[in-house]
């Protein structure tokens, strides 16, 4: 990582969006110096926002629309093309996780371009990174992209099951093909966060705090109205103004205490509010189990991706089961058969209304049909978000 974006003063912007997330979002770019002095000349910015899954950013879960639409009319007012470039979690299909959440009409209305890169990597679009000083991901490949383009990374701010929380520093592996992840949670997930921003580091990050996620997050914690944003060029300085919000200590993350240790701890200045806590964010609680048979799937992925079709993965596999994970059961003695779950689910042949079964297969676990019930017939199963 780039030394003057982690060490001494970092200019960070904490900006309320009582008055409009779009509004804030301008406040906080200015905050920082404005999107001209990111830009430099550049004539691309990619924009890496947290699109992990299909859930919509009311619940917490991404990116909110309105801080990437403010994002792109700063980089168009600079002469510049946005590109927005993200790749879910890899047990999420891609193509349905951008319908899910609207993402090709929301990007279409406001002139950004996509960038549907191979999600496995090795191709002419990658091109393959040697961070120095790393520890344990000592190579992985970045997207070709990035070369002449800046970075905005928009993340979100919330819990997550497995790092503690993830903010800036961790949103940037959305931009890893899934073999550089697969690595990064095999090789062990805190050291590699660190690692990965030895090699790539954003020009501006601006993270949602909008609506963020406390609890079992980064999916189904309780959604947290916080009103902020934090907008900065340090992913450490941002992440640990963040943390000052919700009331938890850096240290308790292991990776931003990993961080802290690599690069120091930066001197920050605040170019709008100071960061007082707005909530006391409950860390996600630590399920030893939970932990080991999710780390399992990464290593024992190896030898699966060698005898399966390319482009599977064993936790993609595991996950259309219906065995694993949080995932919606229709409750056959409540159900009425109304079709307000099939109306609310874009995704085609997701329920069966006839045997009242859930195509595992197609479905996102979005959970828009749960949500839509009228006759709460629809429970919602497994270890994160498990509700009845």
């Amino acid at each position: 990582m780039d030394a003057s974006k982690t060490a001494g003063y970092q200019p960070v912007s904490i900006v309320r969006t009582v008055e409009g997330i779009e509004e804030a979002t301008h406040r906080a770019i200015a905050g920082i110096g404005g999107m001209e002095t990111v830009m430099r000349g550049a004539k691309v910015a990619v924009l890496k926002p947290n699109f992990v899954a299909g859930r919509r950013a009311e619940t917490g879960a991404t990116t909110s629309f309105a801080v990437l639409k403010a994002v792109a009319e700063e980089v168009h007012a600079c002469g510049a093309e946005p590109v927005l470039c993200e790749m879910p979690g890899t047990e999420f299909d891609r193509e349905a996780t951008y319908t899910l959440l609207g993402v090709e009409g929301f990007c279409a209305r406001h002139k950004i371009r996509i960038a549907r890169l191979d999600l496995e990597g090795g191709t002419s679009e990658w091109r393959e990174v040697h961070p120095t000083g790393a520890k344990r991901l000592r190579s992985f490949e970045l997207p070709r992209l990035l070369d002449d383009a800046r970075l905005i990374n928009l993340p979100v701010l919330k819990t997550h099951v497995v790092s503690g929380m993830t903010l800036s520093m961790k949103n940037l592996m959305g931009l890893l093909p899934r073999p550089a992840r697969r690595a990064m949670h095999t090789l062990g997930i805190d050291q590699c966060i660190v690692d990965m921003n030895l090699g790539l580091q954003a020009d501006l990050n601006i993270v949602d705090g909008s609506v963020g996620q406390d609890g079992e997050g980064p999916l189904y914690g309780e959604k947290a109205n916080l009103q902020v944003l934090v907008a900065g060029r340090s992913s450490l300085a941002v992440d640990l103004a963040c943390c000052s919000l919700v009331n938890v200590s850096p240290r308790a993350i292991p990776h931003l205490r990993l961080a802290l240790k690599h690069f120091g701890q930066p001197e920050i200045h605040f170019t709008h509010e100071l960061p007082q806590p707005l909530k006391t964010f409950r860390l996600p609680r630590q399920n030893s189990l939970y932990r080991l048979l999710f780390w399992l799937m990464y290593p024992l992925d190896y030898p699966y991706t060698w005898l399966a079709q390319r482009g599977k993965h064993l936790c993609t596999t595991l996950y259309s089961t219906g065995l694993v994970g949080t995932h919606p059961v229709i409750e056959r003695e409540r159900c009425t058969r109304c079709g307000e779950c099939v109306r609310a689910c874009p995704l085609p042949e997701a329920i069966n209304l006839q045997t009242l079964k859930v195509n595992y297969t197609t479905c996102q676990r979005c959970l828009l049909c749960y949500e839509a019930c009228p006759e709460q017939a629809i429970s919602v199963k497994g270890y994160s978000g498990a509700r009845s």
